[in-house]
C-alpha cells in the first residue's frame, strides 16, 4: 500500500517552455545563489536535473541569470540589475514607517510589563 500512496504523488515532469518559466520563476522567488542539482531537487522532480542544467545555461546566456563557476561546481543566481528598485523616497517613507512601528511597540512592551508586574502607570 505505501508504494500505491507515493506513486500517486508523482509531479508531472514539465518540458519546453514550461520548465524554463518555472526555473526562471522560481530563481526569482528565491533570489538567491544555487547549483543546478539544487534547482531541480527544489522543484520535487517535476525539472529533470540534466534538463534544469541546460535551461539554466540558456537564461545564463540570455542575461536573465548570472552564472559563477567555483572550482567545479556552478553556481546560479537572478540577475540583480533586472530586479525592480525602490526609489530612495521610498525608501526614506519605509524607514520612517519603520521607526515609528518600533517607537510603538517600545511604548506597549513597557506598558504590559508594568501591567504585569502590577504597577501604575
Amino acid at each position: 500500500m505505501a508504494s500505491k500512496a507515493k506513486s500517486d504523488t508523482k509531479v508531472p515532469v514539465l518540458k519546453g517552455q514550461e520548465a524554463e518559466d518555472k526555473i526562471l520563476e522560481y530563481m526569482k522567488l528565491m533570489n538567491r545563489p544555487f547549483g543546478a542539482v539544487d534547482v531541480a531537487a527544489n522543484l520535487k522532480g517535476a525539472v529533470p536535473k540534466a534538463t534544469t542544467q541546460k535551461i539554466l545555461v540558456a537564461l545564463a546566456e540570455r542575461g536573465e541569470l548570472t552564472q559563477k563557476t567555483y572550482g567545479k561546481t556552478t553556481f546560479f543566481v537572478i540577475n540583480q540589475s533586472k530586479l525592480d528598485c525602490l526609489p530612495a523616497e521610498e525608501i526614506a517613507t519605509l524607514e520612517n514607517e519603520l521607526k515609528s512601528v518600533e517607537d510603538e511597540n517600545r511604548a506597549l512592551a513597557i506598558e504590559l510589563r508594568n501591567a504585569s508586574t502590577g504597577m501604575p502607570l
